[in-house]
């Protein structure tokens, strides 16, 4: 099976040199053009605020699962210091609140004087629906800049002149691109603000990384993590979900995992995993990671591949992923009983077919592939699993 998984690997999954450069100059073209220029200039609480973009999401972390190109670009924010912000534990493991602790500032400023009614509640808790109402606008004033031609938008690149539109998606505002007929690339926008280590929250996990912060300065941000305008799902109007923000540790993630995982599962829609989101996969491998010593991600790919899915399968059989940084949340708590129990049969049905045929190409090909041409059995257009961040991550 050895063979089989690095042929699989190098021809569909790793992503060609031309396609990398093409979706740079386009991703590019966004943060430049329409973030950094077009935004910074159409609002002067944004152009404030604005720190910097992390580069987020399945695709940079390795684990993407779409036939178009999906980007998560966190927009980072700082809370004006003068504020007082103040982060307040959460009843939802995952999340935190931050009330402002001076107000009284943010009315005397000039640039932050309507502060208050654009992201605070009356007890001047930062609001999720009001952050990204807010972004929403801000997004819409700086694409209304881009060229417009005969009523359509474009996003000029040094790669082409491509037409982009916008929607909204959850806590995101999302860019559309049309780079050719057959090919689409998708850019969530995600309002978060980010604070350093000396904000870390209360009954959360250690910074694994705190004690090289000193050491490394300014040239790492593994000394930062974010909150997300995400609020909890499924929760009474009673308990103010509004309030609560999603805690945020990607930096941390991503060098967690970084070289490590060799192979990561790919849950694809035929399997029936729309509900198991990349996330829930991520964290199965930091908890490998974790579990498992240098020598594991040294072995053979095939021993690898399957051990990660077979440890993925337990997970999910046992209905619980908690989430890595507080272990008291569920990751799929809400999900049905009767969806974990035949998914994890699916995939227990997986690993032994490709176990008893290990060394069958068809085999292998028809559990890591979603789409197998008649003519060509090792023509696939989505695959089961990819190798380490590092194959896929690109603008680091």
């Amino acid at each position: 099976m050895e063979n089989i998984l690095h042929t699989v690997n190098s021809r569909f999954i790793s992503v060609s040199e031309e396609e990398i450069c093409r979706n740079n100059k386009i991703l590019e073209s966004v943060v430049n053009v329409l973030v950094k220029e077009n935004m910074v200039s159409v609002d002067t609480v944004f152009k404030s605020m604005f720190r910097r973009v992390f580069y987020g999401g399945s695709y940079f972390d390795g684990l993407h699962v779409s036939g178009n190109y999906d980007y998560d670009l966190d927009l980072l924010l700082a809370m004006p210091k003068a504020a007082s912000p103040d982060l307040q534990q959460s009843e939802f493991p995952s999340h935190i609140q931050l009330q402002v602790n001076d107000a009284s500032w943010l009315r005397t400023s000039p640039v932050y004087s309507k502060f208050k009614k654009t992201f605070l509640d009356d007890d001047n808790y930062l609001i999720t629906d009001k952050a990204f109402n807010w972004m929403k606008g801000i997004v819409q004033k700086g694409f209304n800049r881009l060229p417009c031609i005969r009523g359509r938008h474009y996003l000029l690149t040094k790669v082409g002149k491509f037409p982009i539109y916008f929607s909204e998606s959850g806590p995101a505002v999302t860019l559309h691109i049309d780079v050719d007929g057959d090919c689409r690339i998708d850019v969530d926008l995600v309002v978060s603000f980010v604070f350093t280590e000396d904000k870390w929250p209360e009954g959360i996990s250690p910074n694994p990384y705190a004690k090289w912060i000193t050491w490394l300065g300014t040239t790492t941000h593994l000394n930062e993590f974010f909150i997300v305008a995400k609020k909890p799902k499924d929760v009474p109007d009673y308990f103010l979900p509004e309030r609560h923000w999603r805690l945020s540790f990607q930096e941390q993630e991503r060098q967690l995992i970084a070289q490590k995982g060799r192979m990561k599962p790919k849950m694809k829609k035929r399997q029936q995993h729309d509900q198991i989101a990349s996330y829930y996969i991520k964290t199965v491998l930091l908890f490998m990671v974790e579990q498992r010593n240098d020598a594991f991600w040294q072995q053979s790919l095939s021993r690898v591949f399957l051990d990660t899915l077979e440890t993925y399968s337990k997970y999910i059989r046992d209905k619980k992923i908690p989430y890595y940084w507080n272990d008291e949340y569920n990751l799929i708590g809400h999900i049905d009983d009767s969806t974990l129990t035949n998914f994890a049969y699916r995939l227990e049905y997986i690993i032994n077919k490709i176990k008893i045929n290990p060394n069958k190409p068809d085999t292998v090909v028809e559990y890591l592939c979603k789409t197998i041409n008649k003519h060509d059995k090792h023509i696939c257009s989505r695959c089961f699993f990819s190798e380490c961040p590092g194959t896929r991550r690109i603008l680091q």
